[in-house]
């Protein structure tokens, strides 16, 4: 069983033509500049496109792969797709048909505000897809889009994984990290993936240290401590590989830098790396007891476990269409909470229910059925979704919603997650489509949804 999940993840990560990323990117953490100097070979044949380039970077030009010539590019902006990039397209003859090389050359620079004297930032205005200058390093993930992106228009489909051999190089870094490698120390370093990965930068002035298969960033952990997060992390990951049958992908990475902001706290993923952000008072040391080295309060577990989820919905499925949050967030959130119930207890899970039901307490839901993804809150997705199926787990069991997830995980990757996946791929894994029928009438359909959902679950 095990080889034929593997071969499916083998087959899904390789039926398309994976792009190649080379070349050199020079970076100033002081002056927060960027310039980049790339080759993209081995490029998807897609007919319509856009090519993503975060909006504070200048492009300098798009040339031909021998070099000889430049091509006129399209520039516009759609924020409804990303609002941190501009969207480029090479005209072929008619500015309505779009050209597409199998290689090209690509050169811009870009210089982004440093923002080392919190004193004077903003109170939020920091995420994930912000290119982040705080004057010890530079954080961006490929949601700032720092290297093109390419998005399939017609399939909804964002090629953010890369193989890459890139040299990376910072004269005012003393360390160097990568997604999909190794973190160097040093101001000039070579990193090269064979493995298709979305590309997370983080370089300037840290430490890093191996425990075990996992790599710690910044992170300032006693060995102790490394090993305490280590074994939540192994136990967190066993379960989810249990009930997912589906194995975990390579050991995670962790990461901690300050915000370029004064109140942002927060943490996501680009596989493998789970990121910590937050003021020094909430660093990665804050979770744990000096004299312990223990977990201040297990219940902290529920973020680690959040964010290890995604590597089932966010890496092994990529979310798109109308739906998007719910399958990112929304099922995620639900995978963190049976891992609460599962290593916390009854009585953690019970909290976790609790501070659901407090808020959605104001939220008008509007049925899964009609929302629109920029429709979908924090309070929709985070909260309400997982409660939402908390109730298909009542009515129909819980070992059938773990062969529902596990059969969106194996859904082509071209799947657009919107409503009509909703239901196909529940009633594809074997629930009977009267049986959904009572559960889209009952919950989803009906003016009282939100009103059933909160009863079935008390």
């Amino acid at each position: 069983m095990k080889k034929i999940i593997i071969l499916l993840l083998i087959f899904q990560f390789t039926f398309a033509q994976i792009p190649h990323l080379s070349g050199e990117v020079s970076i100033s953490i002081k002056n927060g500049t960027i310039e980049s100097n790339l080759e993209y070979s081995n490029v998807p044949k897609i007919k319509n496109y856009s090519l993503w380039l975060n909006s504070g970077l200048n492009l300098r030009y798009l040339r031909d792969a021998e070099d000889k010539f430049n091509y006129p590019n399209i520039k516009y902006f759609d924020d409804e797709k990303s609002a941190e990039a501009f969207q480029y397209y090479i005209p072929d003859g008619d500015v309505k048909i779009r050209l597409l090389p199998e290689k090209f050359k690509i050169n811009y620079v870009g210089k982004f505000p440093v923002i080392s004297d919190t004193l004077k930032a903003n109170n939020r205005g920091d995420w994930k897809g912000n290119i982040a200058f705080n004057g010890k390093s530079i954080r961006t993930t490929e949601q700032s889009a720092w290297y093109p992106i390419i998005y399939d228009i017609d399939n909804d489909v964002v090629i953010s994984k890369v193989t890459y051999d890139l040299t990376v190089n910072c004269s005012d870094c003393s360390s160097i990290y990568l997604n999909g490698a190794a973190p160097k120390s040093g101001n000039s370093v070579n990193f090269k993936s064979n493995q298709p990965i979305s590309l997370l930068l983080f370089a300037g002035i840290f430490d890093f240290t191996k425990n075990k298969n996992t790599f710690f960033i910044n992170t300032d952990l006693k060995p102790e401590q490394e090993t305490v997060l280590s074994n939540w992390t192994d136990k967190i990951i066993k379960f989810y590989e249990n009930n997912l049958r589906i194995p975990y992908g390579n050991p995670v990475t962790y990461l901690y830098t300050t915000p370029i902001s004064k109140k942002n706290a927060w943490m996501f993923v680009t596989y493998p790396t789970v990121a910590i952000i937050g003021p020094e008072k909430y660093n990665v040391k804050s979770y744990f007891s000096d004299k312990t080295n223990e977990l201040n309060d297990a219940a902290n577990i529920e973020y680690f476990a959040h964010e290890l989820g995604h590597y089932y919905f966010g890496t092994v499925i990529e979310p798109n269409s109308e739906l998007r949050w719910i399958f990112l967030e929304g099922i995620t959130e639900y995978l963190a909470l049976q891992t609460i119930k599962e290593v916390l207890g009854e009585n953690n899970y019970k909290r976790k229910i609790a501070e659901y039901l407090v808020e959605v307490k104001e939220l008008n839901p509007k049925p899964l059925s009609i929302i629109k993804n920029n429709e979908i809150s924090e309070s929709y997705r985070y909260y309400f979704v997982p409660l939402l199926l908390t109730a298909l787990e009542k009515e129909i069991g819980k070992q059938k919603v773990w062969n529902w997830l596990q059969t969106i995980l194996k859904s082509d990757k071209t799947t657009k997650t919107d409503y009509a996946f909703f239901k196909s791929s529940i009633i594809k894994s074997g629930i009977s489509e009267n049986d959904f029928l009572k559960f889209e009438t009952k919950y989803i359909l009906t003016e009282n949804a939100k009103e059933n959902v909160i009863k079935v679950v008390k």
